[in-house]
C-alpha cells in the first residue's frame, strides 16, 4: 500500500468533519513533502487554522500531531524506499507529481469501478456534466465520444445544468458522466443529486474519494490532480477520459467501426492541408 493509500484508508476508517476531510484532500496532493511540514506549514497550504491540523490527527486516532506525523513519514519512507532518488526535485515538482498521479491512477484503470463504469456509459444515450474548471474536460470527452455513442449531450454551463439532467431522462438517456474537479461547483453537486432523483445512474470523476458528494455516484472514479503550479494540472483526469473512451469503443467494435468510418468520410470537408 503506497503512502498516499495509507493515509486515505486511514481517513476512511473514521468519522471526519467536512473541514478535516478536506485536510486529508490537500494534504493527499502534497506527497511526499506533506511528511516532513509542521502543522503551521499545513495550516498554510491547506487553508484552515493550526489548531484545526492539530485536532485532525487526534480525529484520526493519535494522541497528537507528532505522533500522526511520524506515522505519515514512516509510511512515506517506506512506500518510497525502493525508489531512486532523482536530483533537482523542487525544478521539477510538477512533473514528479503527475508521475506520481499517474502512478495512482494505475490502480483505477485495474480496479472493478472502472468496468462497471464503462458498462453505464457504453449504452448510450448520455450526457456529459462539467462546469468552471471542469467544463474543458467534458467538452474534451464529448467531443470524441460523439464518434462512438449514438447520442451524447455536454453541458457546461450552470444556468441550465438542472434542464440538462431533466431533458436526459426525458429522452430516455442512461447515464450521466460527471466531471468535478476542486473547487466544486455548487450547480454541478446539485445536478449531480437531481440525476439520482430522477433515477438516472451516475458515473462521478473526481479527484479524491472523500468528496462530501461520493455518495451521490453510483460510480466514483478517482484522478488527482497536480496542484504544484498556480493552476491544477489535470494530466491524470485527461488520460482516464481518454481510457474510458478507449473501453467504450471497445464494448461493441462493429458499431464502433462503423461510427468511426462514417466520421472518416467527413474528415475531407473540414481538414486543411497546405
Amino acid at each position: 500500500m503506497g503512502a498516499e493509500d495509507w493515509l486515505l484508508a486511514l481517513a476512511q476508517q473514521h468519522r471526519l468533519s467536512p473541514t478535516q476531510r478536506q485536510i486529508v484532500q490537500r494534504m493527499l496532493g502534497m506527497f511526499p513533502e506533506v511528511a516532513f511540514k509542521s502543522t503551521i506549514e499545513i495550516a498554510e497550504q491547506t487553508g484552515v487554522s493550526q489548531p484545526t491540523v492539530t485536532r485532525l490527527a487526534t480525529a484520526l486516532g493519535f494522541a497528537g500531531f507528532p505522533e500522526f506525523r511520524s506515522a505519515l513519514r514512516d509510511a512515506v519512507l517506506a512506500d518510497r524506499a525502493g525508489a531512486t532518488p532523482r536530483p533537482g526535485r523542487h525544478e521539477s515538482s510538477a512533473v514528479d507529481q503527475e508521475i506520481i498521479n499517474l502512478d495512482s491512477l494505475k490502480r483505477v484503470l485495474d480496479g472493478d469501478r472502472f468496468p462497471e463504469a464503462v458498462r453505464l456509459l457504453a449504452g448510450g444515450p448520455i450526457g456529459v456534466l462539467g462546469l468552471r474548471a471542469s467544463a474543458a474536460l467534458a467538452q474534451y470527452f464529448g467531443y470524441f465520444a460523439r464518434r462512438l455513442l449514438p447520442a451524447v449531450a455536454v453541458c457546461t454551463d450552470a444556468s441550465t445544468a438542472d434542464d440538462s439532467v431533466l431533458e436526459l431522462r426525458q429522452q430516455k438517456g442512461c447515464a450521466l458522466l460527471v466531471f468535478v474537479m476542486p473547487r466544486y461547483p455548487a450547480a454541478t453537486v446539485g445536478a449531480l443529486r437531481l440525476a439520482r432523483q430522477l433515477g438516472l445512474k451516475t458515473v462521478v470523476v473526481t479527484d479524491s474519494a472523500l468528496v462530501p458528494f461520493a455518495q451521490d455516484a453510483d460510480v466514483l472514479l478517482v484522478a488527482p490532480v497536480g496542484t504544484d503550479l498556480v493552476f491544477d494540472s489535470h494530466a491524470a483526469v485527461t488520460v482516464l477520459a481518454i481510457s474510458l473512451l478507449d473501453a467504450i469503443a471497445r464494448t461493441d467494435p462493429k458499431r464502433t467501426q462503423k461510427r468511426l468510418e462514417a466520421h472518416e468520410a467527413l474528415v475531407d470537408r473540414w481538414v486543411h492541408e497546405g
